[in-house]
């Protein structure tokens, strides 16, 4: 748009000018000594402005001459760069793609081309990343080397190298190394390098050191760095992790350091009952557990809960049943019940919250299953509620109920072969067996059988049908060997 008023400006003024010199009676003298050379004005313009454009082009034409070094200079910096920008695109889309092996190619190329030692830095650190996809490890070590030379003498460079070089570290399980290069870049940056923060939370979760990992956790979830199940997730690891490893007089200074939140968590709590179950404080374990279950019904709470019970059956009973009245469909907890009862010895209300336990499991697997199409299977905990049946029926003598739970259960729990009943061999005649072992066959009035028996020495023993023909072992092979 504005190339286009410009034009019409210059072609208005023009055609103006135009216009004024058209009727103009003036002319142009130039005097050279004793000539005069008189032309038109209009004349005289246009050579003016030819000349002035002459001169223009002569000048333009001496000053590329003069900078023409400089300019060309320019010119294959510029044909250099384009071409490492169009190697490290190239190379950045292929890994981007997971085409790892074309990446490194690409990166060893815009390595070996550049002369810049920035890129060149860049080049070498994003070709190892491509190796170690790749696997070749030992060309990502060159690189990393190669790398850290280059990027000596650039800052920013060098923390990038460092973090490169941690978080592969980490890939490889070299996790105390990468731990120290993390925490001297965390300590550099001020805690405020977020990718840092996540790769110390992956460092301090393969070292085990939950006493770092801990509140490090805290602090990225309360800043919005992590997500919220992810952090939960760690926070829960890292406190049970320290809860479990911590000294006898210390590990109540842990869980009390612990918010509310924190205490109800799954492994928190289960680290909780254990240890205070160690020091035979049924009554705190039971409560540590309750707080949690409160929250949600994990089944390995209620595991838990169920069998550290000891003397306090009827009280953790009661606070099931309580629990049932608001989750009366949930079949782990009604095994639970189940358990207790049996612990307490209610037969009768045992088997009602078993067996309501299964129907309620078989129902839902059904139907799951047949959305999916798949054959009905027994689940892990369906099969904790036939063993408890079977025994609850081998205690009340009703053994064919008791071996046909515990079958089921143990074909859940374990790869047992499955049997055809046309293939299943008929059971061995014994009628014609001896009532004893072999060796004590017929062992009654056996000397006197022995002394009745009259021997001659032309008995054909051919004809006893009792005679064995087979050979003696070792008879036929002493007599080759004699001959």
């Amino acid at each position: 748009m504005r190339t286009g008023l410009k034009l019409l400006v210059l072609l208005a003024l023009a055609v103006g000018f135009a216009l004024l010199i058209q009727d103009s009676n003036g002319y142009f003298m130039l005097v050279t000594g004793d000539e005069r050379r008189t032309v038109s004005l209009m004349t005289g313009i246009f050579l003016l402005l030819i000349a002035f454009v002459l001169v223009y082009l002569l000048v333009r034409f001496i000053v590329a001459l003069s900078t023409s070094p400089t300019t060309y200079k320019q010119w294959r910096v510029r044909r250099h760069t384009s071409k490492d920008v169009d190697l490290l695109e190239k190379g950045w889309l292929e890994l981007i793609e997971g085409r790892a092996g074309l990446a490194e190619k690409d990166f060893t190329r815009l390595f070996n081309h550049s002369h810049n030692p920035s890129r060149q830095a860049i080049a070498s650190l994003a070709a190892a990343k491509a190796a170690h996809m790749s696997g070749h490890h030992e060309e990502r070590d060159k690189l990393l080397l190669m790398a850290e030379k280059k990027s000596s003498h650039f800052p920013r460079l060098a923390e990038a190298t460092a973090t490169v070089k941690a978080e592969l570290l980490l890939d490889q399980g070299e996790s105390k190394q990468a731990q120290a290069l993390l925490e001297a870049l965390d300590t550099a940056n001020g805690s405020n390098q977020e990718h840092i923060q996540k790769l110390l939370l992956r460092a301090y979760k393969q070292t085990g050191n939950n006493e770092k990992l801990l509140p490090l956790a805290r602090i990225m979830l309360k800043k919005g760095r992590l997500d919220r199940f992810e952090a939960l997730r760690l926070i829960e690891h890292a406190a049970a992790g320290t809860i479990n490893s911590a000294a006898s007089e210390e590990w109540q200074y842990v869980w009390k350091s612990l918010n509310s939140d924190e205490k109800t968590m799954p492994l928190v709590a289960l680290a909780a009952s254990a240890r205070f179950d160690a020091k035979g404080d049924s009554k705190n374990a039971g409560k540590v557990l309750e707080h949690a279950l409160e929250i949600t019904k994990d089944a390995r709470l209620l595991k838990a809960y169920v069998q550290t019970a000891g003397e306090l059956v009827h009280d953790r009973l009661a606070m099931a049943q309580t629990w049932l009245k608001n989750d009366g469909n949930n079949p782990q907890l009604l095994t639970a019940l189940g358990y207790l009862c049996l612990k307490g010895q209610l037969w009768g209300q045992a088997e009602r919250y078993l067996t309501r336990s299964l129907a309620i499991s078989a129902e839902a697997g059904v139907q799951s299953q047949a959305q999916a199409g798949l054959e009905t299977v027994v689940s892990r905990d369906e099969a904790l509620t036939h063993a408890l049946l079977g025994t609850l029926y081998d205690r009340l003598g009703r053994a064919q109920d008791a071996i046909k739970h515990w079958r089921i259960a143990s074909a859940a729990t374990s790869a047992l072969p499955v049997l055809n009943n046309d293939s299943i061999l008929p059971a061995a005649d014994t009628t014609e067996d001896p009532d004893g072992p072999p060796d004590r066959k017929k062992l009654d009035n056996l000397d006197e059988r022995i002394m009745s028996t009259k021997i001659s020495a032309d008995t054909d023993y051919q004809a006893d049908e009792y005679f064995d023909t087979a050979p003696i072992p070792g008879y036929e092979a002493g007599k080759q060997s004699r001959k």
